[in-house]
């Protein structure tokens, strides 16, 4: 069994923990050289004493070595995960902020909306130089991105890269252990069926674990009369906007609250917010951005800076690990292996949207590929949200390779949020003014 290389691109992220427990959980990583790679001398020293410290909990051989330089790091790596991005707080302070100058206001825009654009924008030029510093130093290895917008980032590596690789997210996997836990269930008795995409994948079906009936009609009755579905509670994800949506289109939209509101912002206008319980993140991001929480968020792992929430109750229970090393596990050994929800080309997965749109599904890994999984077609509403979504992943992926502004101002025109081409206009040049330092070309 050959000795693997796995960089961490943004090793200082959190993410690295959960990354370091699945390295302990299969042998073919016992001579495996993990490298943790961050620009943040601060950040890196923070996730390399996180992630020696939990490697000594289990016999191993794995190397750990650190580099803060992207060309030291990735020479020969098998495998590349990335969970990076600069400013992040403070930027997103802007992402919201600029577009509500203009009167068009958000609850969060890290994927969809205006805010998500930016941020995409962004983030699909800082990728460019690591994508052509894996295409340099390791042009066999699969990608395995963690960063936000997916769904957006996802379609430029498609269209314009030759690595291969892959999303992931814990929306589907990480919300239903933890509603499970809601509803009275273990982590995992809860098995789902979905697709859409990134951060707004729309339920199929459910099942109970060990059992061939749909688990469906109880499964809805339970979210229906759930406290947790009906209340907000303080360090609780909030989904009674989810069941409104569900009330609505007769579908039940997977993740939670914050982040499906991003793509739907024709149900509650903001003279609305206040009643239902509902507040941009603005100043919320200002104040984060304001005590450097970003610089350190690692350190939460250390047991720094963190409230524990009421669920999940156990976050270490093996259900909650990321999929990326039993990804790496299905490849290397050619086991074949399910995963619930991965982001890559639709393939037929959602039978009535492009084969070609990066959709988050199903997936199986098996011949050396992840390879989507049928699910069904859509209903029309909740399809129309996922095409016009998926158009505009496509749109930017051109737009930003090309630094089109002209396409910029189209993707905003057709952005749901967006009123009129003027109001478009006044929020790209607000942006390109602000952002100017991280989009060259425009």
């Amino acid at each position: 069994m050959r000795k693997l290389k796995i960089v961490h691109i943004g090793a200082g992220s959190g993410f690295v923990l959960s990354i370091a427990r699945e390295l302990l959980s299969s042998p073919i990583f016992d001579d495996a050289e993990f490298v943790l790679s961050d620009l943040s001398e601060e950040r890196l020293k923070a996730a390399y004493d996180v992630v020696t410290s939990e490697l000594a909990k289990k016999p191993n051989h794995i190397r750990v070595s650190c580099f803060t330089k992207n060309s030291e790091a990735l020479p020969g790596a098998d495998y590349v995960i990335t969970s990076c991005e600069p400013n992040r707080y403070e930027n997103w302070y802007y992402d919201l902020m600029i577009p509500e100058q203009f009167g068009c206001n958000q609850v969060k825009g890290e994927n969809g909306g205006p805010g998500g654009i930016i941020h995409a924008t962004r983030n699909i030029i800082m990728f460019k130089q690591i994508l052509a510093d894996i295409e340099k130093y390791a042009p066999n290895a699969w990608l395995m991105n963690f960063t936000n917008p997916m769904s957006f980032l996802c379609t430029y590596f498609k269209n314009y890269s030759k690595i291969r690789a892959l999303g992931f997210c814990h929306q589907v996997h990480g919300s239903f252990g933890v509603i499970s836990e809601m509803l009275g269930f273990e982590p995992g008795e809860l098995q789902v069926i979905s697709a859409g995409v990134n951060h707004l994948n729309w339920l199929f079906d459910i099942r109970r674990r060990n059992t061939g009936t749909s688990y469906m009609k109880e499964f809805l009755e339970g979210v229906r009369n759930s406290k947790y579905w009906h209340e907000r509670f303080k360090n609780i994800p909030d989904q009674t906007f989810t069941l409104k949506v569900l009330e609505t289109f007769n579908m039940y939209p997977v993740g939670y609250d914050d982040h499906i509101i991003e793509y739907m912002p024709f149900f509650w206008t903001k003279e609305e917010w206040e009643a239902h319980g509902v507040r941009a993140l603005t100043e919320t991001y200002k104040n984060m951005a304001e005590k450097k929480q970003h610089i350190l968020e690692v350190t939460r792992l250390l047991g720094k800076e963190f409230t524990k929430p009421p669920f999940p109750v156990d976050p270490d229970h093996p259900y909650y690990a990321e999929n990326p090393c039993e990804v790496i596990v299905a490849l290397e050994t050619n086991t074949p292996t399910y995963f619930d929800a991965i982001n890559i080309k639709n393939n037929g997965a959602v039978g009535n949207l492009p084969a070609d749109v990066i959709l988050d599904v199903p997936a199986v890994c098996v011949g050396g590929e992840v390879r989507s999984i049928h699910v069904g077609d859509l209903p029309a509403g909740p399809l129309e949200i996922c095409r016009r979504q998926t158009a505009l992943h496509e749109m930017l992926s051109h737009a930003v390779e090309n630094c089109d502004n002209s396409m910029m101002v189209q993707i905003l025109c057709l952005c749901p949020y967006i009123t009129s081409v003027t109001q478009a206009e006044k929020i790209w040049n607000a942006y390109k003014e602000q952002f100017k330092k991280y989009l060259p070309g425009f």
